[in-house]
């Protein structure tokens, strides 16, 4: 009978070769396939049949159509700039009612009026607006101090109570305007005390209002202060030192009391008279924009 079988020719296309049972050239009796006079076995090679090539086809066909699927899944699936993407815009989506709140937090803030500066302190709980020209001062031992660099008598200052040596609810606790005032005004003369001969010290107490602001309320006192000295350290009489006494400083003093956080904080404003007069809106905002809150945990 006759067969088909492929035969290959210089590796190019293969073709059909005709041959008869027993025809030596492709199959020797007992040995394996033949092509050519050569054993395929021998070398390691599979004959080609009309099945294998059926197969080889059908292999051929699934893996194109395999690469196909892939491409079309490759183009459908997003790459991964697309998802990052997606995932940015989904937090975004989620945290938006959170940065709502912002624009609100943003118009609280409200700028100092020019020529001003605000000194916040968050945590000892309290600010205050001071003159842009003023210059802090770090070693007076007060909490915050601020002084005019041009007049030295000009200067400001803010100083806390302990809470373990004073337990202040209220400044009501403190007495009422007038009460504090006066304790003010002996405390002042106390600190000027002098042994110098001839040297005396005056305070008196100009008003002492009441305000409340944001629930909170504050004392506001107006004191006078005046220094003054004998000119003759050598006087012998009392006769003789009246009459060389003279003024050494006349100084108007502001202050500005309030009750936070269980501490008592004053806030003093002192100038020279003749100063005080000719800038006297500007130095009385000073106190005035006194305000207190809750201290922060450090």
């Amino acid at each position: 009978s006759v067969h088909d079988v492929p035969c290959i020719h210089s590796g190019l296309n293969a073709g059909l070769h005709k041959k008869a049972d027993g025809d030596t050239r492709y199959r020797a009796a007992g040995d394996g396939p033949m092509m050519h006079g050569v054993d395929l076995r021998q070398q390691g090679r599979r004959p080609f049949t009309a099945a294998s090539r059926q197969q080889a086809h059908l292999r051929d066909c699934i893996c194109s159509a395999e690469q196909r699927q892939g491409s079309a899944n490759d183009a459908a699936a997003p790459t991964r700039r697309s998802m990052l993407t997606g995932m940015l815009t989904a937090t975004a989506v989620q945290l938006l009612p959170f940065a709502q709140p912002a624009p609100a937090m943003a118009a609280a803030y409200v700028a100092p009026p020019a020529g001003k500066r605000r000194n916040l302190d968050v945590l000892d709980g309290y600010e205050f607006l001071y003159p842009d020209y003023y210059a802090p001062v770090t070693t007076s031992g007060n909490d915050a101090f601020f002084r005019n660099p041009y007049n030295v008598e000009e200067n400001l200052f803010v100083n806390i109570t302990s809470p373990s040596s004073s337990k202040f609810e209220n400044i009501s606790d403190f007495g009422t305007p007038e009460q504090a005032a006066e304790r003010l005004k002996q405390q002042y003369l106390g600190e000027f005390m002098s042994t110098r001969l001839g040297s005396q010290k005056k305070a008196e107490v100009l008003s002492a209002k009441e305000r409340t602001v944001d629930g909170r309320t504050y004392y506001d006192i107006e004191m006078r202060a005046q220094s003054f000295a004998s000119r003759s350290p050598l006087a012998q009489t009392q006769q003789e030192v009246n009459s060389t006494i003279e003024m050494e400083w006349d100084r108007r003093l502001l202050f500005a009391l309030g009750v936070a956080n269980r501490r008592l904080y004053e806030l003093r404003l002192q100038a020279p008279e003749a100063k005080f007069e000719a800038n006297e809106e500007d130095l009385r905002s000073i106190p005035a924009s006194f305000r207190l809150r809750d201290m922060q945990a450090r």
